[in-house]
């Protein structure tokens, strides 16, 4: 149901990167000012799952006021009705929100906050087969560890106009996504801070050496 808009995207050629282990892609200002029946989407030549890490940096020059949004939702491929979705609003009221659709529960907004976000950081949402889903905004993790039974992601839909706004969200700038998927175990995410606690524990252990042989 959503190849036309992912037709668009792929024709006018959004920088994606593709990698065995990452998947990269950029979205223009213009995916933010898409209606919610028809949005920009990118879908995935094959499911993330079962772990996998999000990131999202919002370069976006929002039209003023409060209400400017870009919706995010990360779904898993049809016919499962399973999402996740940020909400990220300009103006001066920056709102952040993340929220679930699952079939057990429904819709359910997990956290929604006022100055919710920082255009600073990226925004980093997580899923792991053990740990559930995880997301930050910005600044600190807003959700922990919640369990969802797995999630497998399919497809990312962009827009911000729905039944309440039709008018323009953004007028400059783009919004990218980097996906880290696979076993973490295997991925260098993993072997980053195994490297850089070896390198502080070797150097602790080059100090008290350093230390116990220095004469007094």
């Amino acid at each position: 149901m959503f190849l036309p808009p992912f037709a668009f995207a792929q024709d006018q050629d959004y920088q994606v990167i593709k990698s065995d282990r990452s998947e990269s892609f950029v979205l223009p200002y213009t995916a933010s000012n898409q209606d919610k029946d028809n949005p920009l989407v990118y879908t995935f030549d094959e499911p993330k799952q079962p772990s996998w890490i999000l990131t999202i940096q919002n370069n976006l020059s929002y039209v003023p006021g409060n209400d400017s949004k870009t919706i995010i939702k990360i779904q898993e491929p049809a016919p499962s009705e399973k999402y996740i979705e940020i909400a990220m609003f300009g103006g001066n009221s920056t709102r952040y929100w993340v929220a679930v659709n699952t079939p057990e529960a429904g819709y359910a907004r997990i956290y929604d906050q006022n100055d919710g976000w920082t255009a600073d950081n990226p925004v980093s949402v997580t899923h792991s087969e053990n740990g559930g889903l995880s997301v930050t905004n910005g600044r600190r993790t807003v959700v922990d560890s919640l369990n969802l039974n797995g999630f497998a992601a399919g497809s990312i839909a962009v827009y911000g106009n729905d039944d309440e706004k039709v008018t323009a969200n953004a007028f400059a700038g783009d919004i990218s996504f980097q996906i880290l998927f696979g076993s973490f175990e295997q991925s260098p995410l993993y072997l980053v801070p195994a490297a850089v606690m070896a390198g502080v524990g070797g150097l602790v252990i080059g100090l008290l050496i350093f230390k116990k042989r220095k004469p007094e």
